[in-house]
């Protein structure tokens, strides 16, 4: 790997830093990112910071007269402009009101009044009255001293007396860039609201109350600033941003950052690296360039990484840029570089960052393992996984590590008992499944699922802790695929389903996802008596859909693409032909989009039926839904007795359309035969799960 692994010092690189030139002090200890601004006159700007120790750190900006004068005139529009206690007091009855509310007393009188006085009532009422304009016009109308009084009191009151209507008069007095209230007042309102009442709260407040045109240039509250620039849109972002290089707005390290993070989430690799460098640019005491909140965001921007063919050999894209701009890797960040690698199959470079963490002292740790772990089981490598798992044992921290636990047991499973080989004693794959299991976890789920007998004991020195949701899937998914009886996977899933009902505190959280019942479904395919509960399965999941488990936040799971595939190819492979045709039915109903597996099983219910139309257009189809036939597709055209009946389809469909005087169904006719055939396949369900 070409790439210079080695940190390298600042390389010189630099652009212009948001905020400026920065002249810093000699005090050396951490504070804030937040200052207040001690002096303002032509040509500088002086800031002060708290210290932890107490002590302060003045730093000073160069400004120009120009960005002098731009920042004098937004501060001259807002409200309060010439009034500096008022906002104080406004924000400590804020603070009050909000403390107040979260004990449930009353505010207390000293430090908020809530009183209206008599000019405030005709604005409220007209607040109320909720008439479009109404409001707005009255407003309009005022001079600025008398919206900065109004606004004073009637914001306090409606906070603490009348929320619901805080987002309204907020939108009604920010409407005009002119007399409008500061952006830190604007901001605690939304802050209180959120924390409150967040259903009041959208993207479409925020934005269009803290529009980036109106912010201070020299004194930008900053956590208002980061709310509009986690809130806002890819539009709203960028707009921000282009405004805040423009006019050289002052903004601290946590803001850059966050700008970063958004860039990140856009997929925007080059603005993510430029807000980077801005951080460097800072030379921000508490925030260098390798400091632990750098490196994080760092870790989220190598997740895009990628690695491209350059001139001297194969070499990531994104990683090298950052030793440019003087970051050390860290584990965490080689840990991230190394999960890419494995991912795109570049496993010599995988390698080569193994022997760069171990000549640099980066011990691997969990993250190492998983990836090097899940590399292996995609592999099937099973000489790479039994070394791995050899390191693993030797090192207690990572043996009793829960997601490593897991990992190990997924592995066997994936290399046992999801394919389980035709010479391999299925009760022995179970009891080898169960033995790993016992050395990690406690057996009381399985007994509850009766998938182990009450009398069974595990062996001495047994695990005790609760099991992932993976590893209890494990054991369920290793039990239906050793066992094969779907009597047991009925009385299996019977229990499961209890429990889940009940909020069963280990077995309820794996109906958050399909995987439980997918398997379950699996289990009942492969015999026609399975039909009945597999419809049955289905329709407990759509009934219980958004449902809460328990109060751990999740929710149970509706059925995915993959679900609905599964109980249309169980009908297929027992040639339900009317009852797969309802099921397709109910999935255009749920608008389900059909994933590649949906449209093969298609493809394969129409050629074993020998219905070339029907294929010729479910092949057309899929290809405007932008899929492609795949080795699975084509395996299913080996059914067609006639298959020159398939391509005279397909180029008829091909044919421009004309109405066919001579067909001798009309439209509405065939519409009427298919709900027919529709109807047919229901009453044959309904009979053959009655006769089972």
């Amino acid at each position: 790997m070409p790439a210079k692994l080695q940190p390298e010092a600042d390389s010189g690189n630099k652009i212009a830093a948001v905020g400026g030139e920065f002249q810093h002090s000699t005090i050396s200890s951490p504070y804030g990112p937040d200052p207040k601004v001690l002096h303002q006159q032509v040509g500088r700007i002086q800031y002060v910071y708290k210290l932890k120790n107490g002590k302060k750190r003045f730093i000073q900006r160069k400004i120009s007269k120009e960005t002098l004068a731009a920042e004098r005139l937004i501060r001259s529009q807002k409200l309060f402009y010439d009034n500096r206690v008022a906002p104080r007091q406004w924000l400590a009855a804020r603070d009050e009101i909000s403390h107040a509310v979260v004990f449930g007393r009353k505010p207390q009188l000293h430090l908020v009044n809530l009183d209206l006085q008599e000019g405030d009532r005709p604005l409220l009422d007209r607040l109320k009255s909720g008439s479009e304009g109404g409001f707005i016009e009255a407003w309009q109308a005022l001079s600025k001293s008398e919206k900065a009084d109004h606004w004073y009191r009637l914001s306090l009151w409606l906070l603490y007396h009348a929320p619901s209507l805080v987002p309204e008069f907020l939108l009604a007095t920010c409407k005009s860039f002119e007399d409008r209230p500061p952006m830190l007042m604007i901001s605690k309102c939304i802050t209180h609201l959120n924390k409150f009442s967040p259903k009041l709260v959208d993207s479409s407040l925020i934005t269009a109350c803290l529009d980036p045109e109106s912010w201070p240039i020299l004194q930008t509250p900053q956590g208002a600033a980061r709310l509009y620039i986690n809130t806002a849109g890819r539009e709203g972002v960028y707009h921000a941003w282009k405004i805040t290089r423009k006019k050289r707005t002052h903004v601290s390290p946590p803001t850059v950052l966050c700008y970063m993070k958004r860039f990140v989430e856009f997929g925007d690799v080059d603005s993510a690296l430029e807000a980077l460098q801005v951080v460097q640019n800072l030379r921000h005491p508490d925030f260098p360039i390798n400091s632990e909140e750098v490196i994080r965001h760092c870790c989220k921007l190598l997740v895009l990484d990628t690695v491209a063919d350059v001139g001297n050999g194969r070499n990531f894209c994104i990683l090298p840029k950052l030793i440019e701009l003087g970051i050390r890797p860290t584990r965490d960040m080689m840990n991230v570089v190394l999960s890419n690698a494995l991912k795109g199959g570049d496993s010599q470079i995988g390698d080569v960052i193994l022997d760069y963490m171990g000549n640099n002292q980066l011990e691997p740790d969990s993250y190492t393992y998983l990836a090097l772990l899940t590399d292996a089981v995609a592999k099937g490598d099973r000489k790479r996984l039994g070394s791995l798992l050899q390191d693993i044992q030797s090192k207690e921290e990572l043996h009793k590590n829960k997601w490593i636990s897991s990992k190990i047991l997924h592995s066997h499973f994936v290399l046992t008992a999801k394919r389980i080989n035709i010479n391999d004693e299925p009760n022995e794959v179970f009891y080898s499944m169960l033995g790993m299991y016992n050395q990690l976890h406690d057996i009381t789920a399985l007994k509850d699922l009766s998938i182990v007998p009450p009398h069974y004991t595990p062996p001495p020195g047994s695990g005790t802790s609760e099991p992932s949701v993976v590893a209890l899937y494990i054991m369920i998914a290793t039990y239906l695929r050793c066992l094969k009886n779907i009597a047991v996977a009925e009385r299996v899933y019977s229990r499961f389903r209890n429990h889940v009902i009940h909020d069963h505190p280990t077995i309820a959280p794996l109906a958050a996802t399909d995987h439980t019942y997918n398997e379950f479904l699996v289990a009942f395919r492969d015999n026609s008596q399975g039909l009945r509960p597999a419809v049955r399965l289905v329709e407990d999941m759509q009934h219980a859909a958004g449902q809460k488990i328990s109060d751990i936040g999740l929710k149970q799971n509706p059925p995915s693409v993959r679900t609905w595939t599964l109980l249309f190819s169980a009908f297929v492979y027992h040639r339900q032909s009317h009852a797969a045709e309802r099921v397709l039915a109910m999935m255009d109903k749920h608008k389900v989009v059909y994933s590649m597996d949906t449209w093969n099983m298609l493809i394969n219910h129409h050629a074993n039926s020998q219905n070339h139309l029907a294929l010729a257009e479910t092949i057309k189809k899929m290809e405007s839904e932008g899929f492609t036939m795949d080795e699975y597709s084509m395996r299913s055209l080996r059914y067609l007795r006639d298959p020159e009946r398939l391509w005279v389809a397909v180029d008829e469909l091909d044919m421009p359309s004309e109405p066919d005087s001579n067909s001798s169904f009309s439209e509405p006719e065939k519409g009427k035969e298919a709900a027919s055939l529709l109807d047919q396949g229901l009453s044959r369900l309904k009979d053959n799960m009655t006769k089972n």
